[in-house]
């Protein structure tokens, strides 16, 4: 009996949490304002289809990987680019999906209080945190990103911890890049916070 219990509070997870947040095919409800539905579904359309093409990186990173252990391994003929390729690539596929993993709730959380909330506390406190903590993060981090790639692109900075040395610029705008699009996304959360606080349930 204890075991079945165990199983049928599975579902109570943070999967469950984050897809009751809506996304890009959901239908936003008839009681939302037109201009928050819009909003939501252009900005959570833009991380879902950013999110898609970013995952396609991990094929070169594959790639790049299963060469350099063949070459390494049976050719004795290591590459200087396959470390650095890989390391670049998942950097950038790290902040570019960031987006898309804040919209579908796949950024680590702690709700083994917060699921038990009602839906209107849940929605107040990811409404003051939002906009308390999170909004001027990105925003402190976009200006810092910004400079910090203009930087790297005006230089043609290159890697220095590397004997191949590539152009690391790339990496750095994608950064600033990430954290714009996070940003954005930040607004889509924010509404549907405001929605789920007022109104008792989330849009979906």
């Amino acid at each position: 009996m204890a075991g079945n219990e165990s199983d049928d509070m599975l579902p109570i997870g943070d999967e469950l949490l984050a897809e009751r947040r809506a996304g890009p095919g959901t239908l936003m409800p008839g009681d939302m304002h037109p201009a928050a539905r819009v909003a939501i579904h252009t900005i959570d359309t833009v991380s879902e289809w950013v999110g898609r093409v970013v995952a396609l990186m991990v094929v070169p990173i594959i790639l790049a990987m299963v060469y350099e252990v063949i070459a390494r391994k049976f050719f004795i003929a290591p590459t200087l680019w396959a470390f650095d390729v890989s390391r670049m690539l998942y950097g950038m596929s790290f902040m570019l999906g960031a987006a898309y993993a804040l919209m579908h709730g796949l950024h680590i959380r702690a709700d083994f209080l917060y699921r038990n909330f009602t839906v209107k506390t849940q929605g107040r406190i990811d409404l003051i945190l939002y906009i308390v903590l999170f909004m001027p993060a990105m925003i402190f981090l976009l200006i810092a990103g910004y400079e910090f790639a203009l930087k790297s692109v005006m230089q043609g900075e290159r890697a220095g911890d590397s004997t191949w040395a590539p152009v690391v610029w790339p990496v750095k705008v994608s950064l600033a890049v990430g954290v714009a699009l996070l940003l954005v996304q930040g607004v889509s959360e924010i509404l549907k916070s405001w929605y789920a606080a007022t109104r008792g349930r989330w849009p979906s």
